[in-house]
């Protein structure tokens, strides 16, 4: 688990980053503000660094499809993040 503080200030709050977990071959389990720094994270994962992201988002998105035949939206970091949450390849664990 990441702790991120502000220090040198009176009073310093702690703030925990959610862990994420990515569910696609192996697990891999991540650090990230939102769930939408999947997008990247995968990217370096996959060594995919020819495509742009909406073409990675599409690409990956059709693969989803055609494994679990669930919908996956892809317009948006956020959207395909959500996507992926509701049909079981990332979920948040802590």
């Amino acid at each position: 688990m990441r702790i991120l503080s502000n220090r040198g200030t009176i009073g310093s709050t702690f703030t925990r980053m959610p862990r994420y977990r990515l569910m696609i071959g192996r697990y891999y389990d991540f650090d990230a503000q939102t769930a939408a720094e999947v997008v990247p994270v995968m990217q370096e994962r996959m060594k995919n660094f020819g495509s742009s992201e909406r073409e990675f988002m599409r690409d990956s998105a059709i693969g989803f499809c055609e494994w679990n035949c669930g919908n996956y939206y892809y317009h948006s970091r956020d959207a395909f993040a959500k996507s992926m949450m509701k049909n079981g390849l990332l979920e948040v664990i802590d």
